[in-house]
């Protein structure tokens, strides 16, 4: 898979459907006043650097443990 531009807004429709963090990551730690930060980046314009994305194998989905990101939220 090469480089694909595409929006947040999708990215996040597709968490915890498409996207996971495998366990070989740590676990999504970030508390509110973080995710409200990236946001006001985002919206702002300014840089975030990028998201690397780790395409498995469908016969291989199976043998990796994923974490889920944040489901349910409140500010």
């Amino acid at each position: 898979m090469g480089y694909q531009s595409i929006t947040i807004s999708t990215v996040i429709s597709r968490l915890n459907i498409q996207y996971f963090l495998p366990a070989i990551q740590r676990e999504f730690v970030w508390d509110t006043d973080q995710i409200v930060q990236l946001f006001d980046s985002i919206m702002r314009g300014y840089p975030i650097s990028s998201f690397l994305f780790w395409e498995l194998k469908p016969e291989n989905r199976e043998k990796w443990e994923v974490y889920r990101f944040i489901d349910h939220w409140t500010l």
